[in-house]
């Protein structure tokens, strides 16, 4: 890109400087890919990832979706954008940024069509996989060079675009990161009101810091951003943006402390005090906002993240850490149940943390009564997880691990009954004891699980023994429980990158 010292130069800045008479930031471009990637890859381009485009008919009801549930929160594309003819390479690669975001969304799945596949619907894992590689496919050549929807592109893809297989798991932090460089090169990071676009600028500025943020405690990589590198004034940035953006902002800016309870140093401390459980308080949803709701789930992911929490799968919670785990926990069980959130993948991952603290208690409970209920949250949150899995990877090794667990756990109960147990006698287990009347209804996923505002507590406690007894001491000795202990256990440990495919997890 073109760039020259500045007519009044700072000294120890950091950054490239651009020239005043460069005009609209979107003009700066990418630098070319060798002459021989684009020999090879342009014609396949053209012909396979430029066409990879739902119909013009189906198109409205992706940009309906994205308009009413994702712009508001997270405003990466402008609305106006949406309405370009399609006559451009970068045209069509924000029609299909916003077909990829939308798509996430259980209410399109009528409409998964894409005119170089025929017309037979996809599944949202297909659609999603083949989009997000024409996306990446078309930015690995110089038919787009706008530097500017690059940094766009990255970022939808940071939250939109699967990984694959275990091997690809950070993927999306990896394209996070090059959203971060893009932003830097082009000096975003100082003020940007002399730019003729800065309400614009600054929006995507914010964007990137979110999801840069985001990414650092979804998969415990350290964030690419700091406020000592960042000239601009970020917090009256954020009191620019609309109300709902504003809102989301505000929440992401408590990822900043609750993460240097992570830092080495305080892990090493930690480590000398492991009784000491450190944790940041956190405001109430109220004090943030009165009825926005669709940010109560991100807000309790951080009231569990905010507490650490030992990583050995076999420590209890301290009494104060465990009722405020639990109460996160709970809260974000019933609005993801209840409400039509966002599909953002702060939503199943939100899921994963309630599972893991449910779990946790499962365990670790004494009382009967305590560990009958926490199994009964555990299957709840493994529900809600199933119907997100055809469309978010970790939601599906999660819920296909926990669908393993409740599997151990029904062959435990079935075998005490069938043994009769002091403390079980005859009794044979009620359809209640697990909520289903069988086995395949416990894991059938072949559709998405319906949920409603009611929340079933119906369980038969005495399956669960006296206190000290675990039904877990049961479980067939050939599953392996402590990788199934220990990978619940790092799912709530953000301070190391993690990976899924890190534990060989039974069944996944």
């Amino acid at each position: 890109m073109e760039a020259s010292a500045e007519s009044t130069p700072r000294r120890r800045d950091v950054g490239v400087w651009v020239p005043d008479d460069a005009g609209n930031t979107g003009q700066l471009k990418m630098s070319r890919p060798p002459p021989i990637v684009d020999h090879i890859l342009v014609p396949f381009v053209r012909e396979h990832c430029l066409t990879t485009l739902p119909p013009d008919d189906d198109f409205c009801h992706f940009k309906a979706v994205y308009i009413k549930k994702i712009h508001p929160l997270f405003p990466v594309i402008s609305v106006s954008a949406l309405d370009s003819s399609l006559h451009e390479p970068s045209d069509l690669l924000v029609r299909q940024l916003v077909c990829l975001a939308a798509a996430a969304d259980p209410d399109l799945a009528p409409f998964l069509r894409l005119k170089n596949k025929g017309q037979d619907l996809l599944s949202a894992r297909e659609y999603l996989e083949v989009l997000s590689s024409s996306i990446r496919a078309i930015m690995e050549t110089s038919l787009v060079t706008d530097r500017v929807l690059h940094i766009r592109a990255l970022v939808m893809l940071s939250l939109y675009a699967q990984p694959t297989c275990a091997d690809d798991a950070d993927l999306p932090a990896q394209l996070g990161g090059r959203a971060v460089h893009l932003i830097f090169s082009l000096g975003m990071h100082h003020s940007l009101h002399d730019t003729p676009n800065a309400d614009d600028m600054e929006t995507l500025f914010c964007c990137v810091w979110a999801v840069d943020r985001i990414n650092a405690a979804t998969y415990g990589c350290p964030c690419f951003m700091h406020e000592r590198d960042v000239g601009a004034d970020l917090v009256s940035c954020m009191r620019r943006r609309p109300s709902c953006f504003r809102l989301f902002l505000s929440v992401v800016q408590w990822i900043s402390q609750i993460l240097d309870l992570y830092r080495p140093e305080q892990v090493s401390q930690q480590s000398s005090s492991p009784q000491i459980i450190q944790c940041v308080d956190m405001p109430d949803f109220e004090t943030m906002a009165l009825d926005a709701d669709a940010l109560e789930v991100p807000l309790n992911l951080l009231v569990i993240l905010s507490c650490k929490t030992p990583r050995s799968a076999t420590t209890a919670l301290p009494p104060s850490a465990d009722a405020r785990q639990s109460l996160a926990a709970e809260r974000i069980s019933c609005a993801v149940a209840r409400e039509h959130l966002s599909p953002i993948h702060i939503v199943p991952y939100a899921a994963s943390l309630a599972l893991s603290v449910e779990y946790r208690k499962m365990r670790h409970c004494h009382l009967p009564l305590s560990r009958a209920r926490a199994m009964v949250a555990f299957k709840r949150n493994c529900k809600m997880l199933q119907s997100y899995r055809d469309r978010f990877w970790s939601a599906s090794v999660v819920a296909t691990m926990a669908e393993s667990v409740l599997r151990e756990v029904e062959r435990a109960m079935s075998a005490l009954t069938q043994a009769g147990s002091p403390d079980h006698g005859d009794r044979q287990p009620s359809p209640s004891n697990l909520e289903q009347n069988g086995d395949n209804e416990l894991i059938d996923d072949s559709a998405a699980p319906v949920f409603g505002t009611e929340m079933d507590t119906t369980f038969d406690f005495s399956l669960f023994g006296a206190a000290g007894e675990d039904i877990f001491g049961y479980i067939d000795p050939t599953f392996d429980l402590n990788a199934i202990d220990n990978a619940l256990a790092a799912n709530l440990e953000i301070g190391v990158p993690f990976s899924w495919g890190d534990w060989d997890l039974p069944d996944t």
